[in-house]
């Protein structure tokens, strides 16, 4: 089925297919290929970057489509081919912290609360600071003790494409008010308080951004000037 094609290009159609809500069809190209990888005895380490990439996207496509026991299947295998890959080529944390995420969510939705709560721990500890994922695991599975400890590092809320976020610096951001909710008390008043003031124009849509802009404008000492 994929003989002939490129497989970044097969690849990339069926994220195309996924993105665009054709998941039916993402899902019958996506085990064609994972099946027709999987039979090889012998792969080398393209062949595998590839094998793991389809296993990512049919993870996701099974997840997507209720299929929760297949996902968890795929989900292990994505594990271990990427780590598989990971050994030969040098491991990707932030791509494995991405699979952790997902396998989440699978494990979440497959009434497997346990094993959910333990794939997005992994996921925090291949990616230190991901608060989305710390969200998650509160809301999914009622374990808010990651995001409490979290929070403190996040700084001020941003606004950002239309969504109010919550971000600790170039890890994965998550929604203010979701967090505002499931911590509540203060926390979630001065959340409300700081997306009130943005919208008034009070604060700044992203006042980290804003301090790390005015900290590089050159301060003059107009006193030490001779006057002569």
């Amino acid at each position: 089925m994929f003989g002939a094609a490129d497989p970044d290009q097969a690849i990339a159609q069926l994220e195309a297919y996924y993105n665009e809500g054709r998941s039916e069809r993402a899902e019958v190209m996506a085990s064609a290929l994972v099946d027709q990888l999987m039979a090889k005895k012998s792969r080398d380490d393209e062949t595998q970057r590839i094998l793991v990439r389809g296993l990512r996207i049919l993870s996701a496509v099974l997840n997507s489509r209720g299929k929760y026991k297949r996902a968890r299947i795929t989900v292990g295998l994505l594990h271990k081919h990427r780590n598989k890959h990971g050994k030969s080529v040098g491991h990707d944390f932030k791509a494995a912290a991405a699979d952790y995420h997902l396998a989440g969510f699978i494990h979440s939705n497959a009434g497997k609360k346990g094993a959910a709560r333990k794939a997005f721990a992994k996921c925090e500890k291949l990616q230190p600071g991901h608060l989305a994922a710390a969200l998650d695991v509160a809301e999914l599975c009622g374990y808010p003790k990651t995001l409490k400890k979290l929070y403190p590092l996040a700084g001020p809320v941003i606004s950002r494409n239309g969504s109010y976020i919550l971000e600790i610096e170039n890890r994965p951001p998550a929604d203010a008010k979701r967090i505002g909710a499931v911590i509540g008390g203060e926390i979630q008043a001065d959340i409300d308080r700081q997306i009130a003031a943005i919208m008034s124009g009070e604060q700044a849509a992203n006042a980290r951004l804003q301090a790390a802009v005015d900290s590089l404008v050159p301060v003059h000492d107009y006193h030490t000037y001779s006057t002569n």
